[in-house]
C-alpha cells in the first residue's frame, strides 16, 4: 500500500472512531432514557436491542479506529506506549465480544431463561468494572507516551479525558474515547502539532 493509500486509511479510520463515538453516546443516551421510565424493563424493551446494537457497531468502529492509530504512530511511539496501545485494542476487541453477546445473544436468552437475564451471575458486574480500568487507564498511557513523542494539544487532552470516562461504570462509557481517536487521527491539533507517521521514511 502506497503513501497516499495509507493516509485514506488513517482518514476513514478517524471518521470511522468519531462515529462510532457518537452511536455509542447514542446507545448511553437511550439507555438512560429507558431507565427513568419506571414501567419499562431495560432488558425486555426494543430500545435495550437498539442500543446493544449500537454498541457493538460503534465498539467495532472504535476497534478500526485504534488500527489507524497503529498505523500512523506506532513508529513513534516508546516501548510503553506500543504496549498500552496493544493491551487498548486487546480490551476493545473484548468489548467488542461483550456488545455482540448483547446484541445478538441477550436477546434469544430473554425467551428461554429470562431469570439469568434479569440476575446475571455475581462476577460480571466486576468484570465490566475491570476492563473499564484497564481500558482507561492504557488510553491515559498512550497520551502520555503520545505527548512525550510530541504531539500535544487537543488530540492528547480528549484522550486522557476519554480515558478517565472510559473507567465510569457506565454503559457504552468508551464513547468519548472513540471520539478523541478521531481526533488523533483527523483533528487540527493532530494537523498541527503531528509527529512524523510510522510509515513515512
Amino acid at each position: 500500500m502506497n503513501d497516499l493509500g495509507i493516509a485514506g486509511f488513517v482518514r476513514s479510520a478517524g471518521l470511522a472512531a468519531i462515529t462510532g463515538g457518537v452511536l455509542a453516546l447514542a446507545a448511553l443516551v437511550t439507555v438512560f432514557v429507558i431507565e427513568g421510565r419506571a414501567e419499562d424493563n431495560m432488558m425486555t424493551s426494543s430500545g435495550a436491542t437498539v442500543a446493544g446494537w449500537a454498541t457493538f457497531v460503534a465498539a467495532s468502529l472504535l476497534a478500526v479506529g485504534l488500527l489507524g492509530v497503529v498505523v500512523r504512530y506506532v513508529g513513534v511511539l516508546s516501548a510503553v506506549g506500543r504496549g498500552a496501545l496493544l493491551v487498548l485494542g486487546f480490551s476493545t476487541a473484548v468489548t467488542v465480544g461483550a456488545a455482540s453477546t448483547l446484541a445478538l445473544v441477550v436477546p434469544h436468552l430473554l425467551e428461554r431463561m429470562p431469570d439469568l437475564i434479569n440476575n446475571p451471575p455475581a462476577a460480571v458486574p466486576p468484570t465490566f468494572i475491570l476492563s473499564g480500568l484497564v481500558s482507561g487507564i492504557c488510553a491515559i498511557v498512550l497520551a502520555v507516551a503520545l505527548r512525550r513523542a510530541g504531539l500535544r494539544g487537543t488530540a492528547t487532552n480528549l484522550l486522557i479525558v476519554g480515558g478517565v470516562v472510559t473507567m465510569l461504570p457506565l454503559p457504552s462509557r468508551f464513547f468519548m474515547l472513540a471520539i478523541a481517536v478521531g481526533v488523533l487521527l483527523l483533528g487540527p491539533g493532530v494537523r498541527a502539532e503531528q509527529p512524523t507517521p510510522a510509515y513515512a521514511s
